[in-house]
Formats: structure tokens, C-alpha cells, sequence
């Protein structure tokens, strides 16, 4: 329904009233964050020496391999049978409340070389067990295993995760800065680790070793952080070594116990490893009917650690033409999308950089570093140093150069990324972060082309991580400075085992436009308030059921009412992996330039507001059955029309070769005259095929209607070593109308890594 009548203010003040409002509230959310933090611990506690943490009574001891380990997941060394065991794991989804009902067992050894781990995953029928496939980084909610968390500083804000499967299927992790804390997990990371597995009648056992270059560490550190959790889908259940409510992740970093040396790890010595590549290219361009190119690339990464804990990255001319594909999505958005960071040396650490800011206001993305239109630039050279200084202190510097394009008009760039974080509390943290994009003869005495950005984060979390928080202030310098080159942000939540309640506010400058950042929209005020509730049952059938109720509010610096959702949904969760859900609620926008919703440049709605209703529901299946699918609806109106989305998506697990996943989506938008009305179908079909853990072969194929293109990417990788692979890769873009071929490349890259 058009509104143009109407006019949503929600406040009236002068603008020095205004931003003395925003400016208050900044303060009392300060002030509310700090009274958090000093009402859960008493005064005298405040230091972390003096405060009692309830998991140092979880303890692992680690002792010196008397002999050599084989990895060959037997545990017939005369260690093992003398390292003590830890067992006892507690249940902790669907119920935190009772002991698991597997059982597991840890042991720990060293020697000069590595850390070893021996854990027992006992089972009455072992060989019954499920996983989707033998690659690399497989998924938790696809396949049994046990995973762990190994915080070598103990400061919880940085860890490596590891996992493997029955199988003998890994995947490696980083967490750090706040997604540390909230249990988020990179698994992007790469790195060089070990792991053999036997499958038996009434257990199934691994046997693990992870090289000290690996890790990251601070020397003569008794006791590390480390913690265990394993999922066993036939009980739908994961279980964890410590105990902890069902609200937070099992990777938490608040939870972790001890891994306690007999005699503590001292500087491993030289740690330097060379990664150099090979490459080769032949591409296509089909439109502009240009002859085929033959490229070769050689080129490399150097990582050397100037401490245990601090790592100094360094990449010559750097290719990422094995990086994965972008998923592709029908984006009916004013706004730019986010799409991840894909390239592996931008990954490790990314988190001092990349965190700073919320997921719509970063004054830092990798990805507008060597990348114009989602086509790569050429980077001659780039440094990174990065990591621990000690359990308080993290840094991050990393300084990038591109070269000019003609083609794509991309003049040279240097780009200046400097980032500082300091724990405060027991797990808060303050950060500071500088980042500088210099072009324009940056090496002369011209110099006047830049786009600066200097901000500092305080970053929140109670001793109990009931309460969490974040306040920043990003301010941006350029040469013609001018009004409102800032942004800010508070945010505060509460969450308990069955509450959760979130505010937050966000104000952005209306000439706030960080170069090297993501900031889609500028000139606004955000409003954000979040609440829901969830019971968990003992039940047979339900896991859990529980409702969310949150508005979305966008605001001009006048307080007039610019876009606003308002929603609610309620969802439940049963004992055999599959839920339900159904949602709905109001949209407002106000349209404050001529908007064509179809995406096609065709005739576009006035500037006007906007009022349309949105409802839907979904279904997703057991996880576990060898075919699974999910489906999911959003109905309603759409400004002056209807829009009509239908998603489906089935898979096929293969156990343990692979999996087979398709997924549907269609856009049905219906306008009268005399705008257009237009139908999207965005078609997205994958197949993983592994016969060996080191070797993987994946295709993936996508139909985007909206943007008339179909993309076919294939990828072979062979880890003929470790870390070390050789892959070729097929890429096909088509015009979906015609399917006359746009483009098409082969890429053959060889990948060696050398360790000292």
C-alpha cells in the first residue's frame, strides 16, 4: 500500500538536541556495560589473579612421550597406557543436565616435536556412524566426530580448532576476538596437522599430533586452555568435557579447562616456512571475441615466526584462482551485498582486523584489496604481522600494494591496515584499529589521494557471559574533510539459557564512506531491539520450541522514519534433527529515490512510503536420513504488489564418498501497471566426491535468472603432501538466455610447503 500522505516522525528536536540524545545514550550504554561488569564480581575480585574460575577444576595432564608415537589410531605404546585419562563427559544438547550417553576418553602426550592426543569414542555399534564425505573441513551437523579448542595463551580471545571424523576426515579453525566468544569458528584456515583413526565393534579411536609450528604460544606457559566436545548423530547429541549451560556454543572460549605440562613448552627455535606456487592460466573471452590468453603465475607465501605467538606473513604476487566461487543470491536490495572473505592469506588472524565494527559498519574488508567488479588486481607484494605480544596483548599489521589495471581502471593502491587489541576485565577487550588506502603517486610528493579511517572498539563480556556488549567510534579523514565522516554504535544483550534480550543503536555520518570498509548505507540512525524465549524439554519428540520478537528501525538525523521491520517468529526443534518454523510481521520504506524492484532497469516506483505485510513458514528434515531437504516460504505484499519466494533445497549423502545437494529458489513479483512485474529462478546445485581423504574433486553449478548468467566451476585438488596440492580448475560463465558462452578459463596451480 502507498503512503505518500503519510509522514512517520517519531521526534522533532533540533539537531543539537539530537545529538546530545545519541551521545547520552552512548554514555549510559557505557555505563550500563560497566555496572554489568562490576555488579557480577565484587570489588576485590576485580583482578584476574584474585577471581576463582569454576573450570580450572577440569584438568588434562600432558606428560613427555617416552618413547615414539605412530599415528596409527592404536594406542600400543607403552605412553599411553601411562597417561592419565579424562572422561566424564557431560551432555550438552539437547539437555545440559545429564551425563552424555557415550562415553569418551582423552590422553595427552609431547615429545620435542609435537603435541599428541589419543581419545576413545566408545560406542555399542562403532561401524554405525554418519558422515557425508572424506573431505577436508567437513561440517559438524553432517558427521560424527570429535572436535577441540586448544587456547595456548589462555587470554580467550584467540584459539585454534581441530575435528576429525570415524573416517579420519579433519578439519582445522581459528577463532578469535569476539566471535572467540561466541563460539564462532573460521574454518577456512589451513595448516599442517596429523590424525589416523580405527573403527571397532564398541568404540572407534583417533589418534592425533599437532607440530608446535602450527600453534601459536607463549613459551614456559604451564597450563594451556583446551576443551572437547563430540557429536554422535544416531543420539543427536553432542556432549563436552566441561560442563556448561545449552546457550552457548561448545566452542565457547569462556569454558575451556586446563591442559596442564609437566614441563612446559619452551621457543620451538627457527620456524619458517616457504610456500611457493606455480601456476598456469588459459582464458577465453568469448563477447568481446578476444584471442585466448596463456598466462603463467610463479609466486609464493613466507611465514616466519618472530616469536611462539607472533607470526610475520609475507606474499609475492599472490593467486587465488583456487579460491571457491561466490554463492550467487537474487538480490532484491538498494544496497551492496557482503560476500566473505575467501582468500587464504587475508584469513589467518582476519579477526584483527576484520571485526572491528558491526557486520554493516566495517571500517576494514579484505576484499576491496585486490578485487574491482569481483575481478581480481594484480598484488606484486604484501607483509602481515600478527598474533599474541602476551595473554593481554594482540597485533595486527599488514601493508598490501596493487598494481594499476587499465582495463578495469584501477589505478596503483597501497593499503595500511594497523589494529591493537588489549584484554581489560577478565575476557572484555579494547581494540584500535588505523587503515589507510594511499594512491595517486603515494610514494611522491602528491600523496593527496587517501581515504583514512581511525577507530577504537570496546568489546564486553561478563564473568558469568550473561551480559554482552560493544560500543565503538570509527572517524574517517580524507582530503577534503567535511561533516558527519564518523560512525557509532552501542549494543547490549542478555542471554540466559531460555532468555534473550538485545539492544542496539547505531548512528552513521552522512559522509561516512570508508574505501576499504563496508558500509552500504550511510546518513542513517538505526534502532535495533531484540527479544525471545525458549523452553527446552525432556520430551521424546520436541528438543525444544521458542519464540522471537525483533523491529529494525532506520531513521534520517531529523528522526524521520526511513525503513522499518518489525517481525516475529516461533520455531521448534524435535529429537530427530528436523524443525519447523513460521514467521511474520510489517515492513515499512520510505523511498527517497525512484526504486525499480525488479532489478531490471525498468520502470521504477516514485519516491514515496511504502507499507506491505510478509509472513511465511518452513520445514526442514532429518539430517541423518541418506536423502534430506528443507523448504521455506515468504508471502505477502510488496509495495504496491505481491512477491512470492519458494525455496527448496534436498541433498543426498553418499557415505563416505560424498554428497549430492541441490537447492530451487523462485522470485514471483506481481506489480500493476504501470511498473513491471518479473520472475527469478536461481538454481544452485553442488557434488562433492571424495574417494580418499586427500583427494577432492567438487562441481558446482548455478542458474542466476536475475542477473541472466549460468556459472559452471569445477575444482580437482590432490594433497600429494602435507599442505602441499596440486589442483586444476574449470570455470564456464553462459548467458542463461541464449547460453552462448561468455567466458571460460583452466587453471593448473601447483602448491609445495616447506618447513624448516
Amino acid at each position: 500500500m502507498q503512503l505518500n500522505d503519510t509522514r512517520y516522525t517519531l521526534l522533532s528536536h533540533k539537531q543539537s538536541i539530537r545529538h546530545h540524545n545519541i551521545a547520552v545514550t552512548f554514555v549510559l550504554t557505557l555505563c550500563t556495560i560497566l555496572a554489568m561488569q562490576w555488579s557480577v564480581a565484587p570489588l576485590s575480585a576485580q583482578t584476574k589473579d584474585a577471581v576463582t574460575n569454576p573450570f580450572d577444576a577440569y584438568r588434562l595432564g600432558i606428560t613427555r612421550a617416552e618413547s615414539e608415537v605412530r599415528l596409527d589410531g592404536i594406542p600400543d605404546e607403552q605412553a599411553w597406557q601411562k597417561a592419565k585419562p579424562i572422561g566424564d563427559f557431560s551432555g550438552h544438547f539437547p539437555i545440559d543436565s545429564l551425563p552424555a550417553k557415550v562415553k569418551t576418553e582423552v590422553r595427552a602426550l609431547y615429545d620435542d616435536k609435537a603435541i599428541y592426543l589419543f581419545i576413545t569414542c566408545y560406542d555399542n555399534n562403532a561401524h554405525d556412524y554418519y558422515t557425508a564425505s572424506l573431505r577436508r573441513d567437513y561440517s559438524g551437523n553432517e558427521s560424527d566426530g570429535i572436535t577441540f579448542v586448544i587456547d595456548p595463551i589462555g587470554a580467550r580471545n584467540s584459539a585454534f580448532v581441530f575435528g576429525v571424523t570415524p573416517v579420519g576426515a579433519q578439519r582445522e579453525g581459528l577463532m578469535g576476538g569476539t566471535s572467540a566468544f561466541w563460539g564462532q569458528i573460521d574454518w577456512s584456515w589451513d595448516n599442517k596437522w596429523f590424525a589416523a583413526t580405527k573403527v571397532g565393534t564398541d568404540r572407534w579411536t583417533a589418534e592425533i599430533a599437532i607440530p608446535y609450528s602450527t600453534l601459536r604460544f607463549a613459551p614456559n606457559v604451564k597450563e594451556w586452555r583446551i576443551n572437547f566436545w563430540r557429536h554422535s548423530w544416531k543420539n543427536n547429541e553432542s556432549s563436552t568435557w566441561t560442563r556448561f549451560p545449552v546457550n552457548f556454543g561448545e566452542s565457547s572460549l569462556a569454558q575451556p579447562g586446563v591442559l596442564e605440562w609437566d614441563v612446559p613448552p619452551g621457543s620451538t627455535g627457527l620456524n619458517l616456512s616457504v610456500i611457493p606456487y606455480l601456476a598456469g592460466t588459459m582464458t577465453k573471452n568469448y563477447r568481446n571475441e578476444t584471442p585466448t590468453q596463456f598466462t603463467g603465475g610463479v609466486g609464493g607465501d613466507l611465514k616466519y615466526a618472530v616469536t611462539s605467538s607472533l607470526n610475520l606473513d609475507v606474499t609475492v604476487n599472490p593467486d587465488f584462482s583456487n579460491a571457491d566461487v561466490d554463492r550467487q543470491i537474487t538480490n532484491l536490495e538498494r544496497f551492496s551485498i557482503f560476500f566473505p572473505e575467501r582468500r587464504q592469506f587475508f584469513i589467518e588472524n582476519s579477526d584483527l582486523f576484520s571485526q572491528f565494527g558491526f557486520s554493516r559498519i566495517r571500517p576494514f574488508f579484505s576484499r576491496q584489496i585486490g578485487l574491482k567488479n569481483g575481478r581480481a588486481l594484480t598484488i606484486p607484494f604484501g607483509v602481515r604481522l600478527s598474533g599474541n605480544v602476551d595473554e593481554d596483548w594482540r597485533v595486527g599489521l599488514m601493508n598490501m600494494t596493487t598494481s594499476s589495471n587499465t582495463e578495469l581502471n584501477a589505478s596503483t593502491q597501497n593499503y595500511t591496515v594497523a589494529a591493537l587489541q588489549r584484554r581489560v576485565f577478565k575476557q572484555s577487550n579494547i581494540g584500535a584499529i588505523f587503515v589507510n588506502r594511499q594512491g595517486r603517486d603515494f610514494g611522491g610528493v602528491a600523496g593527496n589521494d587517501y581515504n583514512r579511517t581511525l577507530g577504537a572498539d570496546f568489546n564486553f563480556f561478563s564473568d558469568n557471559n550473561l551480559w554482552r556488549g560493544k560500543l565503538f567510534y570509527h572517524q574517517l579523514f580524507t582530503p577534503n574533510n567535511q561533516p558527519g565522516q564518523f560512525a557509532t554504535a552501542g549494543w547490549l544483550g542478555y542471554n540466559t539459557q531460555n532468555l534473550n534480550l538485545n539492544w542496539n543503536h547505531e548512528y552513521i555520518g552522512q559522509n561516512y564512506n570508508p574505501e576499504v570498509g563496508f558500509v552500504p548505507r550511510n546518513d542513517v540512525i538505526r534502532i535495533q531491539p531484540e527479544g525471545g524465549y525458549r523452553w527446552w524439554t525432556n520430551g521424546e519428540t520436541v528438543v525444544s520450541h521458542g519464540f522471537t520478537i525483533s523491529e529494525d528501525a532506520y531513521l534520517t538525523r531529523n528522526f524521520e522514519l526511513l525503513d522499518m521491520n518489525t517481525y516475529a517468529n516461533y520455531e521448534i526443534g524435535f529429537t530427530n534433527t528436523s524443525a519447523v518454523w513460521i514467521w511474520g510481521g510489517r515492513s515499512f520504506t520510505r523511498l527517497y529515490f525512484p526504486f525499480d524492484v525488479t532489478g531490471l532497469g525498468q520502470t521504477p516506483l516514485p519516491i514515496g512510503n511504502y507499507e506491505f505485510w510478509r509472513y511465511g513458514f518452513g520445514y526442514g528434515s532429518d539430517r541423518r536420513k541418506v536423502v534430506y531437504f528443507n523448504v521455506n516460504t515468504d508471502l505477502g505484499s510488496y509495495f504496491v504488489g505481491h512477491n512470492t519466494v519458494l525455496s527448496a533445497s534436498i541433498g543426498a549423502r553418499i557415505q563416505p564418498l560424498g554428497t549430492i545437494d541441490v537447492s530451487v529458489e523462485h522470485t514471483s513479483i506481481a506489480m500493476p501497471a504501470p511498473y513491471n512485474s518479473a520472475d527469478f529462478t536461481l538454481v544452485q546445485a553442488g557434488i562433492n566426491f571424495t574417494p580418499a581423504t586427500n583427494l577432492f574433486f567438487t562441481t558446482f553449478f548455478q542458474y542466476n535468472g536475475q542477473a541472466q548468467n549460468v556459472n559452471l566451476n569445477s575444482r580437482l585438488q590432490w594433497r600429494f603432501a602435507p599442505m602441499s596440492d596440486l589442483f586444476l580448475v574449470y570455470t564456464d560463465n553462459y548467458n542463461s538466455n541464449l547460453f552462448g558462452i561468455k567466458n571460460r578459463g583452466v587453471v593448473m596451480k601447483l602448491v609445495y610447503w616447506f618447513n624448516t
